[in-house]
């Protein structure tokens, strides 16, 4: 793997679109395609499964079963991104559905390997989307072992203002529809806690969250709030 590549692989901090695969675009022909409703059941725990999805459009979710019987949020497989449920036997605990109405191509194993012997590219960038998702998931395991929920609340905003806001005068402005449950499904922190980690940041006027914007005040204070340890 040449360098570039390499230095692409930490890839997301939220878990919303990994490396895109769109090259497998052109060779939807050879799959199966099918068009499923929000909310609709892609894969079920139990089913199984020897496919490579791609999602021409829409976005999938995926999560999988807890001791508690509710679901953990793992990650979203975003448009012209891939889902790989290959082997998966009758006891695996996934589940795959739609947040939105979504258009998804299904590829065999054979399929993938007959577009692999015609287009090398398509080995890298499936590659790279699995990278992206196994170095996530590393920095994900490492903060819940070593980190403060605040922390890892904090450091979530922090680095969507980084990645994703937009400096208007003295302050950022961040366009999404990141829900405090799904801020603590991202960062293994009780809604709870993020609600009143959120409360804090907003009276010490270092943002202020809305539906689907935040603004970031004080972005160095953010920063700072990272390591501090607070009472909530």
């Amino acid at each position: 793997m040449d360098d570039s590549v390499k230095r692409q692989i930490p890839g997301p901090f939220i878990p919303e679109s990994f490396c895109q695969v769109d090259r497998l675009e052109k060779y939807m022909h050879l799959g199966y395609t099918r068009v499923f409703p929000k909310g609709s059941i892609v894969l079920s725990q139990g089913m199984e499964s020897n496919v490579i999805m791609y999602v021409q459009s829409g976005c999938l979710a995926v999560s999988m079963g807890a001791d508690d019987g509710h679901n953990k949020f793992l990650f979203h497989i975003g448009t012209h991104s891939i889902g790989m449920a290959t082997f998966l036997s009758e006891f695996h605990e996934l589940q795959i559905y739609t947040i939105k109405n979504s258009t998804v191509c299904f590829f065999t194993v054979e399929q993938i390997l007959k577009i692999f012997h015609e287009d090398e590219q398509v080995i890298l960038d499936i590659l790279q989307n699995a990278l992206t998702k196994v170095y996530y998931f590393m920095t994900q395991a490492r903060d819940l072992n070593y980190c403060r929920p605040s922390s890892r609340v904090f450091r979530l905003l922090y680095n969507l203002c980084l990645n994703e806001g937009k400096q208007v005068g003295g302050y950022y402005v961040i366009q999404t529809k990141l829900t405090q449950k799904a801020i603590g499904e991202i960062t293994g922190t009780h809604y709870v806690t993020v609600c009143k980690l959120i409360n804090i940041l907003e009276k010490k006027g270092v943002l202020k969250k809305t539906k689907d914007t935040i603004y970031v005040y004080n972005l160095e204070k953010l920063k700072n709030m990272i390591n501090e340890v607070l009472d909530y």
